[in-house]
């Protein structure tokens, strides 16, 4: 079984995608930036979609770094589609406030390379090359609004946490490598080092948790999410979260370290319960999502104690699809600056712009778990997966959490085509072209109907192949 050099096509159109757009920005007049540039990167996103023909899920690791299962293209596919929806949300985002500049594009695409370097890696060296591609450029885009305190605050406090985790990522990768002697997931750990490598396991992983805002490591997630533009914290609710997760499942089943799973456990107890109870109380859209991604995190790695990758992959699809055309639909009516992105002041916008209220409110139902969209359906396939290998408690204590999450999904729902009264706002939201729109409702369009044949083709996840 030979390598295939064809496997990396796809994170090579998205990198081009960066530097084209980065190098062409100059050049590009400051009242055609948004309508130029968000076209160039949607276009190598496309490539990228389409490379994947020439991807061959049995060939054997590029170097040694990287390999491409079936999942991990499923994976990849999702990644690519959620930052179509991020360049959609942005490219509406700053024509409505005019912003003068187009590098937001390519610090997105920057990290799509870093996410989908993640997915695909099987070893620590490219895993934290990886990593940090995708961290330094959502810096960025957390701080767009430089004027902006909480921007400014939720950039510092990403930037801190981000080193801190990072740093306890090199050092979990030592103890692996002291351990084993090599760099690759699942070494064989040398006589006597076992507590070594358990330690390295274990201090990588909760870095990899930090990433994805699992508990009680989530005390950055809801200031950085709010902090940031909706269009911004859609794509980094969804894409990072899926890098997170892909390589913490890849390096988890790999491990073999079976003491450490009362710890997963914990973990993942203390996310559902921290994020479902925290979301009730929210009324910004942002910090719903927040909570959402803590809660989400949590079950997800139910999925990791189940040892059920196939499971635990559809529900992380299913769960950034829905996170990310959420915020992109609601991106588009969130106002300048995000200042109708409270529950209270998007009331009725979905009558205004139906398309992007429906899609909002399919994403919304979706992460709720209702039938018959995938959301459900990733729900209960995790249950059935726990309860088969004998997490019966674990399964209902998931169950019963879930329920209760659902009614924040639906308040936002609901006041997305809540009656509102009159204002002169609507003149304002029209200001911009019907075209500047384009992508984004290409984008959520697409997203919904993905969510619905999600549903239809769980097959997918049930290949073994990783």
């Amino acid at each position: 079984m030979s390598a295939s050099f064809g496997n990396l096509l796809p994170t090579i159109f998205v990198a081009l995608a960066a530097m084209v757009s980065i190098a062409m920005e100059p050049f590009v007049a400051d009242k055609n930036k948004q309508k130029v540039l968000p076209w160039i990167a949607s276009a190598f996103l496309l490539l990228s979609a389409l490379s994947f023909v020439f991807v061959k899920v049995d060939a054997a690791p590029l170097f040694g770094f990287f390999e491409m299962g079936t999942l991990r293209v499923v994976l990849s596919l999702a990644v690519l589609l959620c930052a179509f929806l991020g360049i959609g949300g942005l490219q509406v985002t700053l024509a409505r406030e005019k912003y003068p500049a187009g590098e937001p594009y390519g610090l997105a695409l920057l990290a799509t390379v870093g996410v989908l370097i993640m997915v695909q890696s099987v070893d620590f060296i490219p895993l934290f090359i990886g990593m940090e591609l995708a961290a330094y450029p959502i810096y960025g885009l957390v701080g767009l609004r430089r004027k902006d305190r909480n921007a400014n605050e939720a950039t510092f406090k990403y930037f801190v946490t981000g080193a801190v985790f990072s740093v306890v990522f090199l050092y979990g990768m030592s103890l692996i490598y002291g351990a084993t002697g090599t760099t690759h997931f699942g070494g064989k750990v040398l006589a006597g080092r076992e507590l070594l490598y358990s330690a390295g396991v274990l201090l990588s992983s909760f870095a990899l948790l930090f990433k994805a805002g699992a508990a009680p490591i989530h005390f950055w997630v809801a200031d950085v999410y709010s902090g940031a533009s909706v269009a911004v914290t859609g794509f980094m609710a969804a894409v990072v979260k899926v890098g997170a997760l892909a390589a913490l499942g890849s390096l988890w089943m790999r491990s073999g370290v079976e003491k450490l799973a009362p710890v997963m456990i914990g973990v993942a107890i203390l996310s559902i319960v921290i994020g479902s109870l925290s979301g009730i109380a929210q009324k910004s859209i942002r910090r719903i999502i927040a909570f959402s991604a803590v809660m989400n995190a949590g079950f997800m790695v139910l999925g990791l104690v189940s040892k059920d990758l196939s499971a635990m992959y559809y529900f992380l699809v299913t769960y950034a699809l829905g996170s990310a055309g959420a915020l992109a639909a609601i991106s588009a009516f969130s106002g300048k600056n995000d200042e109708k992105e409270n529950l209270d002041d998007i009331r009725g916008q979905g009558r205004r712009r139906p398309l992007e209220g429906i899609a909002a409110v399919v994403c919304l139902a979706s992460l709720a778990g209702l039938p018959p969209l995938s959301g459900f359906l990733a729900k209960f396939v995790l249950f059935s997966g726990l309860v088969s290998t004998g997490f019966v408690a674990l399964a209902a204590f998931g169950f019963v959490f879930s329920i209760i999450a659902i009614y924040y999904y639906l308040r936002v729902a609901i006041s997305i085509f809540a009656p509102a009264e009159k204002t002169d706002d609507a003149k304002n939201e029209n200001a911009l072209s019907s075209s500047t729109y384009f992508l984004l409702r290409l984008g959520v369009t697409a997203t919904s109907i993905a969510l619905v044949c999600l549903a239809l083709m769980p097959i997918l996840f049930q290949v073994k192949t990783f």
